[in-house]
Parts: structure tokens; C-alpha cells; sequence
């Protein structure tokens, strides 16, 4: 595999001083390597769909990405950044860490070996959010349907590639890709998926009838989703969790996969049942020795 020559570091808050050392930490790494890089502070654009076009062109031209922070920074970067086609690493400066995967006490051994080419590479896809194919935002994680109220139910119509699959009476529902599988899909019953399966789960909030259990349909099908005749006031609809906008009476939210992948770097040794065992506090130890 080809070195990295350009590498563009996008930081979840430079006035963080967690974030400062290991940024520092990252450059003198790289410094020791020749390797050029350039700085993105985030914060500024968090709430932004993507980067102004002229740090869209400078992190175009990387051949990596580094991303510091958590989780939540991670999938920002994400859904403005996968269409370009480069590699995203995650650097762990927040508290779970399911795609930040690169702790910051290991930071120097494991960036090292990877800066040395001892990687591993992963894609994963995200979902297209369209209203009326008007696109309102990419979604890594999930796209969650849910109300505007408290204590009140919706009612949503669900079809899948053209063909009615249900009204959901709950409060709300959930699309997760397998990478959200381990989060609010996660609280509802919803599967774990292996992160590399080409499917969406399909999982209601707290559903009115009981049998209304998450569904695993192909990552290609075309999911739409309208308020039912009986819904007279708007739902929201969110992305990741950020990104935020309504779904009115009589207008169809349409979730489809993205046109592009987004390629994650790990370490050589990574494995996802490690992060799970990690993360989930599973059991360290198999009953019987091997």
C-alpha cells in the first residue's frame, strides 16, 4: 500500500486542550516521517451539512483523514466527507468509541504502525435522506421518524421498493444502517449487524402493537415513509441524532443508500467483536479453554 503523503486532521474542538495534545502528539509522528498535513477545526461547521467549498477542495486533496474526538464528531465528519473517497481514522477523545477506535494513550504505537502501512481497511455505507427527492441530509448511524410532542403517538405509513409494508402506530421509528445498530436501534430490541452486511434494520419506539418487531430488509431497497391520514400534525425526522428537520402531512421521506462508501482505517489488529466484548461489557473469558 502506497504512504500517506497528505493527511488532513479535523478536530472536534481546537480550543480543547485533550484535543491539543493529541494533535500535537499526531504532527510530531508525522513530522518524524515527512508526512504534510493541514488543520480543520469542526466546531465551526458542526452544525453545517458539509465544509465550504474551499477546505472541501484542501481535505480533497488528502490522502487520509484523521478525525478527533468522539462518536458524535465522527459521524459528522462522515456524512460530509465520504463522498470524497478517503480513508477516515478515528481518534478516541470521547467515551464509547464504537468508530473512534484509536485509543489516545496508544495513539504513537498504533498511528505509527499505521503511518507504516500496517492497516486494515473497512467501508460502510450511510443512508440519503430525501423529502419529496428534495436531499436533506446523509446518515451513517440512523434516520429516526418521531414526534414533535410529548406523550403522543405517531402514525406512519411504511413502504419498501414501491410496496406497502405497514402503519406503525409508536413513537417513532427507526432506519439504522448495521454501523447504527449499536445505538438507539440497539435500546429498541433491534439486532447487532456485522458492520459489513448490506442491510437496513427497521426497528419501532415503543410500538402500540406488540407484534411490530425490527426487520432486516436489503441495504438496496428504497424505504418511504408518509404520515397517515389520521396524523394531522407534522413529525421530525432526524439524522445521526444532529441533523434535524419535519416531515409534513401530505410529504414522503424517502431513505435509500448513499451513491458512496465511507472507507474507516484500523489498526492491523483490529476486530469488531473486540469492540464489542469492549464497548458492551461482554464476557472476557470463553467458559472452556481452547
Amino acid at each position: 500500500m502506497k504512504k500517506f503523503q497528505k493527511i488532513a486532521l479535523i478536530l472536534s474542538n481546537k480550543e480543547s486542550k485533550e484535543v491539543q495534545e493529541a494533535v500535537l502528539r499526531t504532527k510530531d509522528i508525522m513530522d518524524e516521517r515527512g508526512v504534510s498535513y493541514f488543520e480543520v477545526d469542526n466546531l465551526e461547521y458542526r452544525l453545517a451539512l458539509t465544509y465550504p467549498e474551499t477546505i472541501m477542495k484542501e481535505i480533497a486533496s488528502s490522502d487520509l483523514i484523521i478525525a478527533f474526538g468522539g462518536d458524535g464528531t465522527f459521524l459528522g465528519i462522515a456524512r460530509k466527507v465520504h463522498q470524497l473517497n478517503i480513508p477516515v481514522l478515528g481518534v478516541n477523545l470521547g467515551r464509547l468509541g464504537f468508530l473512534t477506535d484509536i485509543d489516545q494513550r496508544a495513539l504513537h504505537t498504533r498511528l505509527s504502525e499505521i503511518l507504516d502501512g500496517q492497516l486494515k481497511l473497512e467501508e460502510r455505507f450511510l443512508l440519503k435522506a430525501k423529502i419529496d427527492n428534495e436531499f436533506r441530509s446523509f446518515a451513517m448511524n440512523d434516520v429516526v421518524i418521531h414526534k414533535t410532542e410529548l406523550s403522543r403517538l405517531i402514525e406512519i405509513d411504511v413502504y419498501v421498493n414501491d410496496h406497502y409494508l405497514s402503519t406503525y402506530r409508536a413513537d417513532g421509528l427507526i432506519l439504522a444502517t448495521p454501523t447504527g445498530s449499536t445505538a438507539y436501534s440497539l435500546s429498541t430490541g433491534g439486532p447487532i449487524m456485522y458492520p459489513s452486511l448490506p442491510a437496513i434494520v427497521i426497528s419501532p419506539i415503543c410500538p402500540h402493537t406488540f407484534s411490530h418487531r425490527p426487520l432486516v430488509i436489503p441495504a438496496n431497497c428504497k424505504v418511504e415513509v408518509v404520515t397517515s391520514d389520521r396524523e394531522k400534525t407534522p413529525v421530525n425526522v432526524t439524522c445521526d441524532g444532529q441533523e434535524l428537520f419535519t416531515l409534513a402531512n401530505e410529504e414522503r421521506l424517502t431513505i435509500e443508500p448513499s451513491e458512496h462508501l465511507l472507507t474507516l482505517v484500523h489498526s492491523e489488529d483490529y476486530h469488531y467483536f473486540s469492540i464489542l466484548r469492549e464497548k458492551l461489557n461482554w464476557g472476557n473469558q470463553p467458559n472452556t479453554r481452547r
